[in-house]
C-alpha cells in the first residue's frame, strides 16, 4: 500500500509540474514532514514566522529524523503521498452594493501536494475550486498553483535556492507583508491595493511565470532575490479596458532585499522591493494597434511580531509602495501613476482569540479625463475589523467587517462598499 501512495504521489508530481501555476501557501503536510506543530512555521496561521520563511527558502526540505522515507534505487521519496485539504465556507455574506445576503456559500475547496522530493529540493502544487454559491450558483475550478524550489546549503545555517514559478514574485518570497492572500484575515477583502492595481500590470497576476534567485546570508539575516518573469492576462488591465497576450510579454525583473532579525519572542523585518519591465497590449479602446507598456513597481515593507509570555501575541504588518504605467493607452501623454498603503494589526490571546485591524488606501495621479471611464479613480480607502477563532490551530471561524470608499476625478458618484462575513476555514 505504501508503494501505491507513493507511486500516485509521483504521478500527481510530473502531472501538476507540467500545469500553469500560481502561488504557495502553507500546509500541514509540510508540519507531518517535520513532525512539529502547525506553530513552528506559523505563529499563527497563515503568517510565516522566522524559521517559516527559512524553511521556504530552504525549498521545504527540512524532515524530522523519523520521517518515513524510500532511500533505494537513488530515490528520496516520502512514503505517503504528502496531501493536505482546505475548505473555505461562507454561510453568511452581507454586501450593501448587492443589497441581499448570501448564505452557504462554498468559498474554496482545494487539494494541495506539499512536499520534500529529495535533499536539495521542494514542491508545492494545488487544485481548487471556488465560489459556489447556493444563491447564485456557479464556481470555477483551476489547477493554479505548481512551484519547484531548489536549494543548497551555504553553512552556517544559510541557504541559496532557485524558485521556478507561475503568479507574482512572492510564490518565491518568504515575508509576509507581499503575500496578500497569507494574511491572517485577508480572503478576497484586504490584499493590498497596490499589489493588485495597475492599468496594463497586475503584480498579483496568476498568469506570470517566472525564476527566482533567491538566499538568506549573514546568520539567517539577510534576504536577498533576483529574478526574471514574464506574461500577464486579459484582467490585468481591468482598469482601461486593457487586454494583454501573456505569451508575448517581455521579461520582466524584479528584486528584493530584507532584513530579518530575530527578538528574543519573536522578530523584525523590513525590506525593498522593484519590479521593472515591459507589458504588451493586444487591446485597447479605440482599436489602438500593438504596443507596449512601460511598468515600474517599488514597494517599502516592515513586519512585527511579538509575544509577551505564554498566551499575549501582536503582530504588525506594513506595506508602503506605488507604481507607474507609461504609455498605459498609447496615447504618448505620459505615465499614469498611483501610490498607497497597507497596515493591518493582530493581537490573539492564548493563540485562540484574534482581533485584526487593517488600513488600505490607494492614490491615483496624473489620470486624465479622456482616460476611460473605469480608469477615472481618485482613491479607494478600506479599513477592516475582524474576529478570529481558532479552536483547533488548523480551524479558524471569523467574523469580518469591511468599509470601502471609491472616489473619482471625472465627478462620478461616489462608491461604498459595506460587506459583513462570516468564515469557517479548516486546514487539515
Amino acid at each position: 500500500m505504501k508503494k501505491l501512495f507513493t507511486a500516485i504521489g509521483v504521478v500527481t508530481f510530473i502531472f501538476f509540474v507540467c500545469l500553469v501555476p500560481h502561488e504557495s501557501q502553507a500546509v500541514p503536510s509540510y508540519a507531518r514532514q517535520v513532525k512539529k506543530p502547525c506553530t513552528a512555521c506559523h505563529t499563527i496561521w497563515g503568517n510565516l514566522n522566522q524559521y517559516g520563511r527559512q524553511f521556504k527558502v530552504k525549498a521545504y526540505t527540512d524532515t524530522h529524523q523519523d520521517w518515513e522515507m524510500i532511500n533505494k534505487d537513488n530515490l528520496n521519496l516520502p512514503t505517503i503521498a504528502p496531501f493536505s485539504t482546505r475548505v473555505i465556507l461562507e454561510p453568511w455574506v452581507r454586501d450593501n452594493q448587492q443589497g441581499a445576503s448570501s448564505t452557504s456559500d462554498v468559498g474554496q475547496v482545494a487539494i494541495f501536494m506539499a512536499s520534500r522530493v529529495f535533499d536539495y529540493a521542494g514542491v508545492f502544487a494545488s487544485a481548487e475550486a471556488d465560489g459556489f454559491s447556493t444563491t447564485s450558483g456557479g464556481g470555477t475550478f483551476t489547477i493554479p498553483t505548481v512551484k519547484v524550489a531548489f536549494q543548497y546549503p551555504l553553512g552556517e545555517g544559510n541557504t541559496i535556492g532557485l524558485v521556478a514559478f507561475g503568479g507574482l514574485a512572492t510564490s518565491a518570497d518568504p515575508f509576509n507583508s507581499l503575500g496578500g492572500r497569507d494574511r491572517d484575515l485577508s480572503f478576497d477583502d484586504a490584499t493590498p491595493f497596490i499589489l493588485n492595481t495597475g492599468w496594463t500590470f497586475n503584480f498579483w497576476s496568476s498568469h506570470n511565470i517566472g525564476e527566482v534567485l533567491h538566499g538568506y546570508f549573514l546568520g539567517n539575516r539577510l534576504y536577498a532575490a533576483v529574478g526574471v518573469m514574464r506574461g500577464g492576462e486579459t484582467a490585468d488591465g481591468t482598469l482601461g479596458g486593457l487586454s494583454n497576450n501573456d505569451n508575448s510579454d517581455p521579461n520582466d525583473v524584479y528584486s528584493r532585499i530584507a532584513w530579518d532579525q530575530k527578538l528574543e519572542n519573536g522578530a523584525v523585518t523590513f525590506g525593498l522591493v522593484n519590479y521593472q519591465g515591459k507589458q504588451r497590449i493586444t487591446t485597447a479602446p479605440g482599436g489602438t494597434s500593438l504596443y507596449d507598456s512601460k511598468v515600474n513597481r517599488t514597494y517599502a515593507d516592515l513586519s512585527l511580531e511579538q509575544n509577551f509570555g505564554e498566551n499575549h501575541l501582536f503582530e504588525i504588518q506594513a506595506l508602503y509602495g506605488g507604481g507607474e504605467d507609461k504609455n498605459a493607452f498609447n496615447d504618448g501623454t505620459g505615465g499614469r501613476k498611483f501610490d498607497g498603503y497597507y497596515i493591518q494589526g493582530d493581537y490573539y490571546y492564548d493563540r485562540k482569540y484574534g482581533l485584526i485591524a487593517s488600513v488600505n488606501n490607494i492614490k491615483y495621479k496624473d489620470i486624465q479625463l479622456t482616460d476611460p471611464a473605469a480608469a477615472q479613480l481618485d482613491t479607494v480607502d478600506q479599513w477592516l475589523i475582524g474576529f478570529n477563532y481558532l479552536p483547533w490551530l488548523n480551524t479558524k471561524v471569523v467574523l469580518q467587517y469591511s468599509s470601502t470608499d471609491t472616489k473619482f476625478i471625472n465627478g462620478s458618484p461616489e462608491v461604498n462598499d459595506r460587506i459583513t462575513r462570516v468564515i469557517l476555514d479548516l486546514l487539515f
